[in-house]
């Protein structure tokens, strides 16, 4: 019996790899790679060059070992690219909640009426600024976020 369920389930197997050896394709260009998928957070298996490619990094004002200092995602086919800075995360998703947490109410409490409150009570991540009315916390601003969650005055398409 066991033989001859290796006897079927061989030529299916055969005939079944070469559709995955297809789609494996491997990219070693950020813009093939996002063309081909279109819309992903970080670059995955598929892609096999370097992080930051010598023409990127002249857009972006870098140097190619400058990998460290910024991401690339797809949007809709498009690469997109942030630079990290001071305050700019460019490795996480927004956090748009415009509900005080216990850390901002607290800063509020012992910083009445200050004209905004700092990030490192906020949270690096978060799209939305906060000031203080009094000992209240209330919203500034909220900066737009993109499709994928991403703050967008972040991230920026490049293109050869």
């Amino acid at each position: 019996m066991k033989l001859l369920k290796m006897f079927f389930a061989t030529p299916i197997l055969l005939a079944v790899s070469p559709v995955f050896a297809w789609t494996a394709q491997i990219y070693s260009d950020p813009v093939s790679y996002c063309k081909a998928v279109g819309t992903i957070d970080k670059p995955d298996a598929r892609y096999s060059g370097p992080k930051l490619p010598p023409w990127m990094a002249e857009k972006l004002n870098m140097q190619p070992d400058q990998g460290k200092r910024m991401e690339w995602r797809c949007a809709d086919g498009a690469v997109l690219a942030c630079q990290y800075g001071a305050n700019i995360p460019c490795d996480s998703k927004a956090l748009t909640s415009k509900k005080p947490t216990q850390p901002i109410i607290d800063y509020c409490r012992q910083n009445a009426d200050s004209q905004f409150v700092p990030m490192y009570v906020t949270g690096h991540s978060t799209s939305v600024s906060w000031a203080c009315h009094g000992s209240r916390p209330v919203v500034v601003r909220s900066a737009e976020v993109d499709a994928q969650g991403y703050q967008k005055d972040f991230w920026h398409k490049v293109s050869p």
